[in-house]
């Protein structure tokens, strides 16, 4: 294996984002979208890990597929991210970031053999983060109003984007060999924590007043 530790750290990842979706599949019609971002995220780590420990024994071809299968997985996550959040809102609100979404999904595309396509896939990324805090924000906003909202979370996603960003950071950190660490296996570790934040602000958006945490049915399309 090329990279064991980076490998390991990306199927960790994996494994991570499997069990949220797992814990999201509860919620429904909301639930469901989340978790299947999840699974995107999911399913770009383990072409990832696959990508840094085997490339060396594989051809050209197979090393391209799987990192554009990556970026793909991780524009398709971005994408559901902003659809998951659109959905329950009214129909304006619904309507633009469903526009918003296609839009980012329709640039990532045409840029996916761009040189930097990785930095603009962790800019996606971190502007779905961006959009779903917004979003809870306004929500939250609405509840102190008195209209009736679920909680929003919006504490655990700052800490999502405030974490998800160092990672980011830590890619441009040297790293001492002695450690026996890669950037990528140290922005892993990091995002694995950021991941977990992520999970949290969502469950609690998706939970109900008087559920008492337990899985509400889905929003209605209005």
């Amino acid at each position: 294996m090329a990279e064991p530790i980076t490998t390991l750290t990306d199927y960790a990842i994996a494994i991570e984002c499997l069990i949220f979706a797992g814990l999201l599949l509860g919620y429904r019609w909301i639930g469901r979208l989340w978790a299947t971002a999840f699974l995107s995220v999911s399913g770009a780590a383990i072409l990832g890990g696959t990508y840094h420990g085997f490339a060396e024994s594989l051809s050209w071809e197979h090393r391209y597929g799987l990192w554009q299968g990556m970026l793909g997985a991780l524009a398709i996550a971005s994408f559901l991210m902003v659809v998951a959040t659109a959905v329950p809102l009214g129909r304006g609100g619904r309507v633009g970031l469903l526009t918003l979404a296609i839009a980012k999904l329709a640039l990532g595309v045409a840029l996916a053999t761009a040189p930097w396509v990785f930095a603009l896939r962790v800019v996606d990324y971190l502007s779905a983060l961006g959009i779903v805090l917004l979003v809870q924000i306004g929500q939250g906003v609405q509840r102190r109003s008195g209209l009736p909202r679920p909680p929003t979370g919006a504490a655990w996603m700052v800490a999502g984007m405030a974490i998800s960003g160092l990672a980011a950071g830590v890619l441009l950190l040297p790293w001492p060999g002695a450690i026996g660490l890669s950037p990528l296996a140290g922005y892993h570790l990091v995002q694995m924590v950021a991941l977990y934040c992520i999970y949290r602000s969502i469950e609690a958006s998706l939970r109900g007043r008087s559920g008492a945490g337990q899985p509400q049915p889905g929003y209605r399309l209005s």
